[in-house]
């Protein structure tokens, strides 16, 4: 896999503060305002991602749809995808989890926390041998520890699949 971090969102602004940040941490980005054509470029891409970045609030498909038809795709199905809404309610995050989605991020975020849980979630899905994320710098960043916290729903608690700060992980129930 490669280390390529895709952005979808409509807003120029957002992509351009999360391009800036991923960037610097040594990934490559490529960024994409409209969901359809991200699609098919990504599908078209000669490696899948290592990550997505998808903004929930897109026009034509939404943050949902585009999980959706990306986890219904073989060559795509494993590769990490984190939500992103300024809408960040118990329905939005369990239904981010419906679709697929290995994690969500609430805006506005800490671009520490973003670039740290991009790191956790490309090194999880790295193959063994094959490319990793770029090296953390010292000290490393926190991922906030509502990124870790089970969704809870009446009185199941479905787990969390971030990867945990020890470095293993909880898997979907």
């Amino acid at each position: 896999m490669s280390g390529t971090v895709d952005i979808i969102d409509d807003s120029a602004v957002c992509r351009l503060i999360i391009a800036l940040a991923l960037r610097r941490a040594g990934f490559e980005v490529r960024c994409h305002s409209d969901s359809l054509a991200a699609l098919q470029t990504i599908a078209r891409a000669e490696e899948p991602p290592a990550l997505l970045l998808i903004d929930l609030m897109l026009p034509k498909l939404d943050g949902y749809e585009l999980t959706l038809l990306i986890r219904k795709q073989p060559r795509l199905a494993t590769v990490p995808i984190v939500l992103m809404s300024a809408r960040h309610g118990l329905r939005e995050r369990l239904r981010a989890r419906l679709v697929g989605a290995s994690a969500f991020l609430a805006k506005p975020f800490n671009v520490g926390h973003l670039v740290a849980l991009v790191r956790r979630l490309t090194a999880a899905s790295a193959p063994p041998g094959g490319p990793a994320a770029p090296p953390m710098p010292s000290p490393a960043p926190q991922v906030s520890p509502l990124l870790h916290a089970p969704f809870i729903v009446g009185s199941q608690t479905l787990p969390t699949p971030v990867p945990m700060p020890d470095g293993g992980h909880r898997p979907y129930s």
